[in-house]
């Protein structure tokens, strides 16, 4: 072979070794992108941000109580033979302390004595008076004699009736023994113990309805205006918030603190009496905003944004300036319409650009909103 063709064959071979290394290089770039669009879109949950109505608040200090609270007392004096225990629900007129009455009792059946005798004496003046009143019409005795009869049957009469009174007095005494529940709540506290003696007024317990709750808060005398009852306002405790109705505003002042009351129910007895909220109430006119689920905000130390889901399922970096809260909802101001879908669970790690996959779908969202 000459020495012009095989310079030509391995001009041949390094030009087709080229291109194939060449090849594998362009490969191996194109590699990393090819997987970046194989990338899944991120699984995202969302809400829509919508136009609401907010009232500026103000927040005061409130604490839930029963609808009833009472420190029962006794009617009736004597030794303590029991008290219920602290943490007994006790119903409506059920025992809450038992008196000893072994004087009562026997009180009760002297006075049926006494009432059996005046009854005896009573039936004999009546005949008594029947055969002096006929010894009168044959004249046989005078009519003096007759009178003073009936004057006796008179005042023994009245001493029955006495008599009956002192009975019926023993008898309340009797019931009254038994320190009975107003109405149905749970012994708070116990202020006397079996064997210590009871005098009339003194307390009992402390009886509490604890199912049956409300909320006692005091206001600012410039709200009472704002305040009706059946209106909704938000509690705010520790673990958590609700929208309760106003039951009572109670529109008298203290002069001294220039606040007044007012009651709030609780549909569901989720707060222990005793439990210390905040309640917030309008201190300024309604005005409308844009407002959005407070999961859909991201906290950071110099700013505060949310990711907005576009059109094609990408997300956006939307920074905003959170305002008042109703609820779970935050007022925000910033390139946010109603409408918006926007990212509560997922957003965390999320970045501008990247796909997603919105999960319920759009249009179960928009079913459930």
């Amino acid at each position: 072979m000459s020495r012009t063709m095989r310079y030509g064959w391995w001009l041949t071979a390094t030009l087709v070794a080229g291109g194939v290394a060449l090849a594998g290089i362009d490969a191996v770039a194109q590699a990393p992108a090819a997987a970046a669009d194989a990338t899944p879109p991120a699984p995202v949950g969302v809400a829509l941000a919508e136009r609401a109505t907010f009232a500026p608040q103000l927040w005061v200090p409130a604490s839930v109580v029963g609808h009833d609270d009472a420190r029962v007392a006794s009617e009736q004096d004597g030794r303590v033979i029991s008290v219920a225990p602290i943490g007994d629900w006790v119903e409506r007129g059920g025992a809450l302390a038992r008196l000893d009455d072994s004087l009562l009792r026997l009180q009760e059946r002297r006075n049926a004595a006494d009432i059996a005798r005046i009854e005896a004496q009573l039936e004999y003046a009546r005949s008594q008076e029947t055969r002096l009143a006929t010894l009168v019409q044959r004249a046989s005795i005078a009519g003096a004699q007759l009178d003073e009869a009936r004057a006796q049957r008179g005042v023994l009469e009245q001493q029955l009736a006495s008599a009956r009174v002192e009975r019926d007095e023993t008898r309340l005494r009797l019931r009254n023994s038994t320190v009975r529940a107003p109405f149905a709540g749970t012994v708070a506290e116990r202020f006397v113990q079996p064997g210590e003696y009871l005098v009339p007024g003194a307390p009992v317990v402390r009886l509490v309805d604890t199912r049956t709750l409300e909320v006692r808060a005091r206001a600012p005398v410039n709200l009472a205006g704002r305040l009706v009852p059946g209106q909704r306002v938000t509690l705010r405790h520790a673990d958590g918030e609700a929208r309760e109705a106003i039951v009572a505003v109670v529109p008298v002042g203290d002069e001294s603190s220039r606040q007044f009351e007012l009651r709030i129910a609780l549909a569901e007895a989720r707060w222990p009496v005793g439990s210390a909220l905040q309640v917030g109430l309008p201190s300024a006119d309604a005005r409308e905003v844009v407002a959005v689920p407070r999961d859909a905000l991201i906290l950071r130390a110099d700013e505060t944004y949310v990711m907005r889901i576009a059109a094609d399922d990408t997300a956006q970096r939307v920074v905003v300036e959170s305002g008042d809260t109703l609820g779970d909802l935050v007022e925000v101001r910033g390139d946010i319409a109603p409408g918006d879908r926007l990212v509560v669970r997922g957003g965390e790690r999320l970045q501008a650009g990247q796909r997603v996959r919105v999960d319920p779908p759009p249009a179960a969202l928009a079913a459930t909103h």
